[in-house]
């Protein structure tokens, strides 16, 4: 693909698009080709052909926008985009304007990402030995607007977004592993050094100590997480397993066999657990505005089993100045609670001023979330009054769509933050 590697025009949907041109303002649009909407949009599964095929006409005008045709000014239009269009704009890249290569181009438009030959490569080159499925490519799009191109990185986070791990119940499939590591050390004593041994069976009954203050943080018993220790914990432990590995008898005895199959299903288990530690680190990697967050999982020790809290805090401005404003943001919090299933509330914060919208996956769940929050809310409002923050008024919403957290990671976040201004307007 060398010969694409030159920068060339883009289509940007940051702007409206203006197309000089001389056709009525009613023109065909494609939801594959979407430039505005709320995050509910979820990309949609149809091919470009088939949806431009079922496109409805719109009609849009750009006040003041003027061309210059002839030399003399005449107005111009601001009309929806079309995959005819995208196909267009492929072909003056010299891309080919395939139906794989249109979809990807919508979805970079839908996502707020530049249509340019130098981000169509990256964006290939990334997708290289990939299934090229649509969570690849949304992956391999978070990754370029935050200025990271590497096809391992997005080889590693797609398969974390694909397969949506979390934190809780990857701890928990550790600690059994553990305990199974360590009772295969007991069983096989006599296959190694007794000193070696003890220093292993304490180092692993420490760092399942250490594993357990993080599931309990949230039952008040626990230590503040912190991706980066938990990361560097995980690597430690995987040094420690590569050394006791090399210690350890060739495979024979049963009790050798048990050791090595305890040593087997812990490093997979260490492997997981590392994959979405670093994929929560990239998410939160600053970049543009629209994918400028901290994103991290939190092990919720108030439900049983253990699930999982999400959260997603928004930062202000762009690249490495960029800062969580506590005066100016969003916060995200996605969770699975034991009597209303999944919830996500969304808090946006302006000044001190609070807005609260709580959304909920099924109609009834809705109700009854709807009825507790009404019970709750003087107790929330003092709650947040101490720490000097005012509620201004609270929504809530069934939505399967927004209730989970990938649609506030995944770039439609641009079109988020329209739903999140109306609602500060309304507020």
């Amino acid at each position: 693909m060398g010969e694409f590697q030159a920068e060339g025009g883009g289509i940007h949907p940051g702007k409206p698009i203006i197309w000089p041109t001389s056709k009525p303002t009613s023109v065909t649009s494609s939801s594959q080709a979407e430039t505005t909407g709320s995050a509910r949009n979820v990309p949609a599964q149809s091919s470009p052909a088939s949806a431009a095929s079922k496109a409805a006409p719109t009609q849009q005008a750009q006040a003041g926008a003027q061309a210059t045709v002839a030399g003399k000014p005449a107005a111009t239009i601001a009309r929806a985009l079309t995959v005819e269009d995208l196909r267009s704009h492929l072909l003056s890249l010299q891309l080919e304007p395939s139906d794989a290569n249109t979809q990807l181009a919508s979805l970079m438009v839908r996502n707020g990402l530049e249509i340019s030959r130098s981000n169509f490569v990256k964006i290939m080159t990334m997708l290289q030995g990939s299934d090229k499925s649509q969570t690849m490519q949304e992956a391999a799009i978070v990754l370029l607007m935050k200025g990271i191109d590497s096809p391992a990185a997005a080889k590693m986070l797609g398969g974390v977004m694909s397969e949506n791990p979390a934190l809780a119940a990857q701890l928990s499939s550790l600690q059994s592993a553990l305990g199974n590591l360590s009772s295969a050390l007991g069983a096989g004593k006599a296959l190694m050094d007794p000193s070696l041994l003890a220093q292993l069976t304490a180092l692993l009954a420490q760092v399942d100590e250490s594993f357990q203050n993080v599931s309990n943080k949230f039952s008040g018993k626990g230590e503040l997480f912190k991706q980066i220790g938990a990361l560097n914990d995980v690597r430690a432990l995987k040094a420690l397993l590569q050394g006791l590995k090399e210690k350890a008898p060739a495979k024979g005895s049963p009790e050798a066999q048990a050791l090595a199959s305890a040593m087997a299903e812990v490093s997979g288990k260490l492997d997981s657990l590392q994959q979405n530690l670093i994929a929560q680190a990239i998410l939160s990697q600053k970049g543009r505005q629209e994918v400028n967050y901290h994103y991290q999982q939190i092990p919720n020790a108030m439900t049983t089993p253990h699930t999982t809290f999400e959260i997603v805090v928004k930062r202000q401005g762009e690249g490495k100045e960029a800062q969580v404003d506590p005066r100016n943001t969003q916060v995200v919090i996605a969770m699975e609670t034991t009597q209303l299933g999944k919830m996500v509330i969304t808090m946006i914060v302006k000044d001190n001023k609070v807005y609260v919208v709580f959304v909920f996956n099924e109609k009834e769940y809705g109700d009854e979330g709807r009825s507790l929050i009404a019970k709750q809310y003087g107790e929330f409002q003092q709650k947040l009054a101490d720490k000097n923050f005012l509620i201004t008024g609270y929504q809530v919403k069934v939505d399967p769509a927004l209730c989970k957290i990938r649609p506030y990671l995944i770039p439609i976040l641009a079109n988020l933050d329209e739903v999140m201004r109306k609602i500060d307007l309304e507020a």
